[in-house]
């Protein structure tokens, strides 16, 4: 799932581990109102603190899937872009998937991870097979404090770049209909608008070719 937000400075492609807490944490700031986590951080609903924590460790375990079978760029330690590629390998990839999901169905808890497996699951049968060889972008965010620098742009340009050499299409899948003007300025279209049935959400599949 992926989110906008405005940049702050010129991003750069590489960060110490050190710093991918303070990464998540912004990325968890920058999420933390779309339907998709809400629904996946239902076990802390009633504690903000402890749904924002909840939610920074799933950024984490998304960065380090992303580490091992796609890309992560970051805006120092307000935002990353997450990149799932099929150049990794299907075997990689599912196997990868299959640490994550153990490590979110302790995180998350039974209702929780009832609603990300239910959402994941509605939201695939959506994609076209089309797109299967197409390189993903997980998450998108920023943390609000650095809203308005064209950060998001610029850390989407790292890959859309080289996409556009290697000829790769990509796609997102988001929640908020104010993002659309935002991948549309970065050559993303409207595929698909479908409502999630977990949530009752709208969200829309957008690809770039």
């Amino acid at each position: 799932m992926s989110a906008t937000a405005s940049p702050q400075s010129t991003p750069q492609p590489t960060l110490h581990d050190t710093a991918t807490t303070a990464v998540a944490r912004s990325l968890a700031q920058a999420l933390i109102e779309d339907p998709f986590y809400l629904a996946v951080t239902v076990e802390a609903q009633a504690d903000d603190a402890q749904r924002l924590e909840m939610l920074a460790r799933y950024c984490e375990l998304a960065i380090d899937e992303a580490n091992a079978v796609g890309e992560v760029h970051y805006a120092g330690t307000d935002g990353a872009a997450i990149w799932v590629m099929p150049e990794a390998g299907a075997e990689a990839i599912a196997h990868h998937g299959r640490v994550r999901g153990t490590a979110l169905k302790t995180l998350l808890g039974e209702r929780g991870y009832a609603n990300y497996n239910g959402i994941c699951e509605a939201m695939a049968q959506h994609v076209p097979a089309s797109l299967d060889d197409a390189w993903y972008l997980s998450i998108l965010g920023v943390q609000p404090a650095a809203r308005g620098r064209r950060l998001a742009h610029d850390l989407l340009q790292l890959t859309l770049g080289r996409a556009d050499q290697a000829g790769a299409t990509c796609f997102l899948e988001t929640f908020n209909p104010l993002s659309l003007p935002f991948y549309r300025r970065l050559g993303f279209e409207a595929e698909l608008h479908c409502v999630e049935p977990v949530t009752g959400s709208d969200y829309w599949l957008m690809a770039r070719r």
